[in-house]
């Protein structure tokens, strides 16, 4: 009894240190500011003063190290939940569903992807029926290959319109290896490629939507009271609101590259996510929540996969595999939950 205890106070140590340490910043983070926002013409870039660059490199400093502290504790005591060890199909349907829904969604709404690319109309048309061929396949569980093979095809038209998109969104090649190769579950490599490019397209999202150039979200602030740090009277500028954002974006980012606490990571990822798409609910801006709900479909799929099928490590350090999912070595021992 003494022992359970002892676990179930570091589970709950560990969860309150991490959860502490991502939540206090501002949930805008995974607001996605192109879907929402026009560019906005500047002087001149105007860059973070020293104090303020200081700060958040502290922030991303001490949410790095507070993040291996958790990770270390993990290790130690086994906190990955057994429910999340998962030894069935289910998880990896309903990422099929997911996927399949934002494809359906931008088909229907005639959006090439994501609704800041613009396309011709007849390369749109083409993109549109691709999709929807995309959400049927995906749908029956059919033709997975063609499926795959159509979003590498999308992806590279996206690229070729908007270089940045590469940077942006390859989350969509790691979901489209685990459509062609997953069978009952995904493979390692899978789950590895959608960790570290999830990590890449939070990082590169941090940066050119906000840390590089706060513009365009300084003026979706000007329209959307998301500065909720204002609201409780502290003198905190939208400017540094944006910094902010784009900080915790980049420490998330970072977090999933390194591998740690991977499922607590995905965690707090979901409730940004959720805060912000419920907030343009409250406000009555149902466009852009269902834009917003849909937009985020695919990572909430990668966050599923990471969830039930990343590699769990035992108190001795070395790797378990899901069953059916033999260890690898991207996986080394003592290495993520």
């Amino acid at each position: 009894m003494a022992t359970i205890t002892i676990i179930r106070w570091h589970r709950l140590a560990a969860i309150a240190v991490g959860g502490g340490c991502l939540g206090v910043f501002p949930a805008l983070s995974h607001a996605h500011v192109k879907w929402f926002s026009e560019p906005v013409a500047e002087p001149a870039p105007a860059l973070p003063d020293s104090t303020t660059v200081v700060v958040l490199c502290v922030l991303v400093a001490v949410g790095t190290l507070l993040a291996k502290a958790v990770d270390l504790l993990s290790r130690a005591y086994s906190l990955t939940p057994r429910c999340l060890r998962s030894r069935s199909t289910g998880p990896l349907r309903l990422v099929y569903y997911l996927i399949a829904g934002y494809f359906l969604g931008a088909a229907l709404t005639g959006t090439f992807l994501v609704p800041h690319l613009h396309v011709a109309d007849p390369l749109l048309t083409l993109g549109v029926a691709a999709q929807l061929v995309i959400y049927s396949a995906l749908l029956l569980e059919r033709g997975r290959a063609l499926c795959a093979s159509l979003i590498v095809m999308l992806f590279v038209i996206a690229g070729l319109h908007d270089p940045l998109f590469v940077m942006e969104y390859p989350v969509l090649l790691g979901l489209a290896w685990v459509v062609l190769f997953a069978d009952k579950t995904p493979t390692p490599l899978g789950i590895f490629l959608v960790r570290c490019l999830l990590g890449a397209s939070l990082i590169s999202l941090a940066f050119t939507e906000k840390l590089h150039d706060p513009a365009r979200a300084i003026a979706l602030l000007d329209h959307y009271s998301l500065n909720f740090m204002s609201e409780f009277g502290l003198a905190y500028s939208d400017r540094l609101f944006v910094y902010s954002a784009g900080v915790v974006e980049l420490l998330i980012g970072v977090v999933f590259l390194s591998g740690w606490v991977t499922r607590l990571t995905v965690g707090v990822l979901f409730v940004f996510m959720v805060a912000t798409n419920s907030y343009f609910f409250w406000i009555g801006e149902y466009r852009m929540a269902m834009i917003e709900l849909v937009g985020h479909l695919p990572i909430f799929a990668c966050g599923i996969l990471l969830l039930f099928y990343h590699p769990v490590s035992d108190k001795t350090g070395s790797v378990t595999s899901h069953p059916g999912v033999p260890a690898t070595a991207s996986e080394a021992p003592g290495r993520p939950r």
